[in-house]
């Protein structure tokens, strides 16, 4: 989220509902159009699908930066980062069944306020969420809170509790003691964890990329770069990672860290947002800020490790989902090569980026087009008739059947043919009676 302008956020374990926030929390379930009219309360995605306001959830003001939860929650967990550096923990349902009720209202204060830039739990142990904050010299810009103490280290400081209300039992707990503090007299821009090990944070600070490792926080491994925002991590391939700076995309190999393997060069409006594809190997979208554009890099197959001389192959390409310049937009994380955008008015589109046709004759003249994970075979139908099939393939099938070697008996060539055209039966019957005469004639003589 930057400034005002609303961003669009898919519930990892519900994938039909999403979320908008700018100023306030708006929880959409999406579902297919039956018909032409829509119903009351919801919104026209596309041709194929609409969305419903569920709830909405304004109790968290100022927020920058919203993470959900990763692992399945019926009310949908979310941790809010607000201007003031604190971090809240939410939610946008009421189910008193959840394992996480206890957790909504929990607050996770820095000792000294400014702004939270950025927030990622980890993906193994959910419990541990990464907040990324600005600079203060006196004090840390990485904080790693635990928002269940008993995975607690044994070597951290227990975490302080203290009741926001005495007298209100469903008050949240404010906690002030982190389980890890990283990255002090700096800011932090961007935060990832690293899936390959749970223990391994990448931070976009000031002027480096930082990898963190929690079980030696005196020691880190960074490369200096003004790439630092929006730090994110190929799904498929848990060595690449993007970020990006003004204008342009870096891509890093974490196995070479020293520089960029790859930098793609945008247009001069400088970068809001870039996200690899779940469900799509080596697909990465960047978004410039007031664009209706979202230009999309296809990584291709490269040689590994990656080396010095080496640069994978990109295909670039650009679609547009909307005439309206785009605010935002989140990837299905399920559905292949779909996503949602949303505008600065908060007009939301549904679309799907089709894949690259690629075609391709066989031999035996059959067409055949690969379209994202499928292949289609086109051939012509075996009960077509001689006369209505392509002249390559009755070729081959004349072929197939010695079509015209018959010298003995020469009229029945036209039954290797098929037998279907009255011309050919009677070009090959004048054959075999010339030449029936012209043996006769030279016999006779």
């Amino acid at each position: 989220m930057s400034g005002s302008k609303p961003d669009i956020l898919w519930a990892p374990h519900h994938v039909d509902r999403f979320v908008v926030c700018d100023s306030e929390l708006s929880l959409y379930h999406i579902d297919s159009a039956v018909s032409s009219e829509l119903k009351a309360g919801s919104l026209r995605l596309s041709e194929e699908t609409t969305a419903t306001l569920l709830s909405i959830n304004s109790d968290t003001p100022y927020m920058k930066c919203v993470a959900w939860y990763p692992k399945y929650d019926p009310e949908c967990l979310l941790a809010v980062g607000q201007a003031n550096g604190r971090v809240v923990l939410t939610s946008l349902g009421r189910d008193h069944n959840s394992k996480c009720k206890d957790l909504i209202g929990k607050e996770f204060v820095p000792k000294h306020a400014r702004q939270c830039n950025t927030l990622a739990w980890n993906p193994l142990d959910s419990n541990w969420l990464a907040a990324g904050l600005d600079k203060h010299r006196a004090d840390f810009s990485v904080l790693i809170w635990d928002i269940s103490s008993k995975y607690a280290p044994e070597t951290a400081v227990a975490t302080e509790k203290v009741r926001l209300s005495a007298g209100d039992p469903e008050a949240g707990l404010v906690v002030t003691k982190p389980l890890y503090e990283l990255g002090q007299n700096d800011a932090c821009l961007s935060l990832c964890w690293l899936p390959r090990d749970q223990k391994l944070l990448l931070a976009g600070m000031h002027r480096n990329l930082a990898i963190f490792d929690l079980r030696n926080t005196s020691q880190k491994i960074f490369v200096n770069t003004k790439a630092v925002q929006g730090v994110t991590v190929d799904p498929y391939f848990h060595d690449r990672v993007a970020s990006f700076y003004e204008g342009q995309v870096a891509i890093w190999d974490l196995r070479k860290f020293e520089k960029p393997v790859l930098t793609l060069t945008e247009q001069p409006k400088p970068l809001t947002k870039v996200a690899w594809c779940p469900t799509r190997t080596g697909l990465l979208a960047t978004l410039t800020r007031d664009s209706n554009i979202i230009r999309l890099y296809d990584m291709q197959h490269t040689p590994t490790p990656i080396g010095d001389e080496t640069e994978p192959t990109i295909i670039e390409r650009s679609v547009q989902p909307c005439e309206n310049y785009i605010a935002s937009f989140a990837w299905h994380p399920t559905s292949q090569n779909r996503m949602v955008v949303v505008t600065p008015n908060r007009t939301m589109s549904d679309f799907t980026v089709f894949e690259r046709i690629s075609l391709a004759w066989s031999p035996v003249t059959s067409l055949m087009w690969a379209c994202g994970r499928h292949l289609y075979e086109c051939t012509e139908e075996g009960k077509a008739s001689s006369l209505e099939k392509d002249i390559a393939t009755k070729m081959r099938l004349r072929a197939l059947s010695r079509y015209g070697l018959d010298t003995e008996q020469v009229w029945r060539n036209h039954l290797l043919a098929g037998n279907e055209d009255p011309q050919l039966k009677s070009l090959w019957y004048t054959l075999h009676y010339i030449l029936y005469f012209t043996v006769l004639y030279t016999l006779q003589n």
